[in-house]
């Protein structure tokens, strides 16, 4: 292949499209974003760019017909996007893109299984891996069956902004703190996980996994440091064979392929590994998982059996990656009051700044390249918007 197409430009798909110019491969964009943006200068990493579709756009068949008109226009031979609304779209009209231009997203039937996360805690179980007791709330009503021994308990929205809020998780300690929380929700009738909350770093497990069935590369990482729901640092972590055997079956039944990885969550306490979800294509963890030498873009492409023009130099790993943007993020947001109960470590204001200053410091970040200055400064100063 020699023509990519990227929907979306997320700070962390800069280290997939680094890789691929490496590899030969010429990235054209298309830009996703909420309100117009300015127009960067042209990117020595892009070959074009198409500029923007609004978020509001995804679903439309004017959109739907520029992308590709673009695809076309570029003689494209695949399209990649980490948004997952605009994946779930394309892939329901894949005959119009396909055989001519893959979708890098799993199959049809794959997608609607895994989108619900109580079907993914269901095979999860099914596979092997331990889970945390679960109960679905598709009203106030079923907060009665959770049992008070459960609580405090963590909730998560059952399928991809199914509430307006957008909470990725949020810790409830009492039963009345639930009930009231379900009834300040703007949208009712959307399921919810309610599940014992669990302090401990989350482990991501990254796999790829060819259309034929077979796993191409299988790796797992430690979030040591956690905040606001992402895993801001990473380090190699060696999980169990069991939990290694499980992710594969758990692989096998949902018939999934592509890139894709696990999120599962350590107790501090006990030490014990649970499954949280799965996230079936490339993410926030990508350019972290690089720069501790798991090569994500290379293995997409060979997991769909896309073969780039030459083979880029392996991967130089590092030790222990983070996201200084998101170091300083928290460093402001130190002085508020309100509890962050799903960061880790938990720590006092002022371990926290001291612990934040020395990682700025001392462990690199990934998206931080002496090699493209430009790329380097549109992630620093523009991060989500550039």
């Amino acid at each position: 292949m020699r023509n990519l197409v990227l929907l979306g430009l997320w700070p962390f798909m800069l280290g997939f499209v680094r890789r691929c110019n490496e590899a030969g491969i010429a990235i054209h964009l298309i830009r996703i974003a909420d309100q117009p943006l300015k127009e960067p200068r042209k990117a020595p990493w892009l070959a074009s760019n198409e500029g923007t579709i609004f978020r509001n756009e995804i679903g439309t068949q004017a959109a739907l017909e520029r992308i590709l008109r673009f695809a076309r226009t570029v003689d494209a031979d695949a399209i990649c996007t980490v948004e997952e609304f605009a994946l779930l779209w394309l892939d329901r009209h894949r005959d119009q893109f396909e055989p001519e231009c893959r979708l890098m997203t799993p199959s049809t039937e794959s997608l609607e299984q895994l989108r619900d996360k109580s079907k993914q805690i269901s095979l999860a179980r099914r596979a092997g891996f331990a889970v945390l007791d679960s109960w679905l709330l598709h009203s106030a009503a079923d907060v009665a069956a959770i049992p008070d021994s459960a609580f405090p308990v963590c909730l998560r929205p059952a399928r991809l902004n199914a509430i307006r809020a957008q909470f990725k998780a949020k810790r409830l300690d009492t039963r009345e703190q639930l009930s009231a929380f379900l009834a300040s929700l703007k949208e009712k009738g959307s399921t919810l996980i309610a599940q014992p909350y669990c302090l401990g770093p989350n482990i991501v497990l990254h796999a790829a996994r060819s259309i034929s069935g077979k796993i191409e590369a299988m790796d797992s990482f430690r979030a040591y440091r956690k905040y606001d729901c992402l895993a801001l640092s990473l380090e190699r972590y060696a999980l169990s064979g069991e939990i290694m055997d499980a992710a594969r079956r758990f692989a096998d039944l949902a018939g999934i392929y592509g890139p894709f990885h696990f999120d599962l969550l350590q107790s501090a306490e006990t030490g014990e590994v649970f499954f949280l979800e799965i996230n079936y294509r490339m993410g926030g963890t990508t350019a972290k998982v690089e720069g501790l030498g798991y090569d994500e873009p290379m293995l997409a492409l060979s997991s769909f059996g896309l073969v780039p023009p030459r083979c880029p130099k392996p991967l130089v790993s590092k030790s222990r990656v983070t996201s200084k943007r998101t170091l300083v993020s928290q460093l402001a947001s130190v002085r508020k009051k309100a509890p962050r109960h799903m960061d880790f470590p938990q720590a006092s204001r002022a371990r926290t700044v001291l612990s934040n200053l020395r990682e700025i410091a001392t462990v690199p970040d990934p998206l931080i390249s002496l090699r493209d200055l430009r790329g380097t400064w549109l992630y620093l100063a523009r991060g989500m918007n550039m």
